[in-house]
């Protein structure tokens, strides 16, 4: 009785606030913890009255699949996880490890992103949050079959506040929403983007990038 009493206290304010205030709630039909709160999942997108997602916070926990608190301070945590795409099938393991300094310049925390690719071999690739702190960025990208290179990426991935169907340009990449927040292959709170119309990218939480359509 305590849960159902919650759930309608939380349905009821939600209406309220789609109705006359602009603020991060939960919408109708929300998923509840088994403690009959809603997830940080929940809380970081925010909907119009028909349930439409239409803004979302996009931490850098959704980017490698590791567990997120919550919270909202854009800086990189502690994490190492291994994640496997399920689309293509045969995408290679993603191992997302850091903050660690980067080499090139100790203040700047990093991620390191690798796989081993039947075409490419190693492939190892590090990232951070950009200036504008809206998405991570390659600062190298190093594969076995054709070295090292330097590079200063605007964003590949975006963080903090987006909204549904928003695209975004910085330096030389590009960044169009698809769909903001939606359940894909039964993964809730799932987010699809198109980067650089080169491919369309979706990831869920804890389960890091599972799909890729180029």
């Amino acid at each position: 009785m305590v849960r159902i009493a919650l759930r309608w206290n939380l349905l009821g304010l939600c209406l309220s606030l789609s109705l006359g205030l602009s603020l991060w709630a939960p919408c109708p039909g929300l998923a509840l913890a088994a403690d009959g709160e809603p997830s940080v999942w929940d809380l970081a997108t925010q909907h119009d009255a028909a349930g439409n997602a239409v803004r979302r916070f996009i931490p850098p926990e959704l980017y490698s699949g590791a567990p997120w608190s919550g919270s909202r301070e854009m800086v990189l945590r502690p994490m190492n996880v291994t994640k496997k795409p399920s689309t293509p099938s045969d995408h290679p393991a993603i191992t997302i490890s850091g903050p660690v300094p980067w080499d090139k310049d100790p203040s700047v925390p990093v991620l390191i992103r690798t796989r081993v690719s039947k075409r490419e071999g190693e492939v190892r690739q590090v990232f951070t949050i950009n200036e504008r702190g809206d998405g991570l960025g390659r600062l190298s990208d190093q594969r076995s079959t054709r070295g090292t290179r330097d590079m200063a990426e605007c964003f590949k991935f975006p963080l903090g506040e987006w909204q549904e169907g928003e695209t975004r340009v910085c330096k030389e990449s590009t960044i169009r929403i698809i769909k903001l927040d939606y359940t894909h292959a039964g993964a809730a709170h799932s987010l699809k983007f198109r980067w650089n119309d080169e491919g369309a990218y979706v990831f869920s939480p804890e389960r890091g990038m599972v799909s890729v359509e180029h």
